[in-house]
C-alpha cells in the first residue's frame, strides 16, 4: 500500500514539474528568471517615478545634473586650451630642468625642510 501510494506522489511531482508556469516556478533556472525578472520590474517603475522626466522627479535635480555638465565642460575646455598652450611652448618646460647640472642632486624631503 506504501508503494502504491509513493508511486502516485512521484507520478504527481513529475506532472507539476512539466505544467507551464508551475514547472518555471519548481525549477532553479525558472526560479531566477523570476527574481530577475521581478526586480526588473521594480527598477523600471522607479525609473518611471524618479528617473528622468519621471512622474514624481524633483526639478532641481536636473539644475544640479546641468550646473554639473556645465562645469565638466568648461573644465574640459580649460584642459583643452591647457594642452594646446603646452603643445606650442614645449621648450619652456624642459628648461628648468635643463638648468639643473648634472652633478647637483635634486633636494630631498629632508633638506627642504
Amino acid at each position: 500500500m506504501f508503494d502504491v501510494t509513493m508511486a502516485h506522489a512521484a507520478a504527481a511531482a513529475t506532472v507539476a514539474t512539466d505544467a507551464g508556469l508551475g514547472g518555471l516556478v519548481l525549477e532553479k533556472a525558472g526560479q531566477y528568471v523570476l527574481i530577475i525578472g521581478f526586480f526588473g520590474a521594480i527598477i523600471w517603475f522607479l525609473r518611471f517615478l524618479y528617473g528622468p522626466k519621471g512622474i514624481f522627479r524633483d526639478p532641481a535635480w536636473d539644475r544640479w545634473n546641468d550646473q554639473a555638465r556645465r562645469e565638466v565642460e568648461l573644465s574640459a575646455q580649460d584642459a583643452d586650451a591647457q594642452a594646446q598652450a603646452a603643445g606650442s611652448h614645449t621648450t619652456l618646460h624642459a628648461a628648468p630642468h635643463a638648468a639643473q647640472s648634472a652633478g647637483t642632486a635634486a633636494p630631498t624631503d629632508g633638506d627642504r625642510r
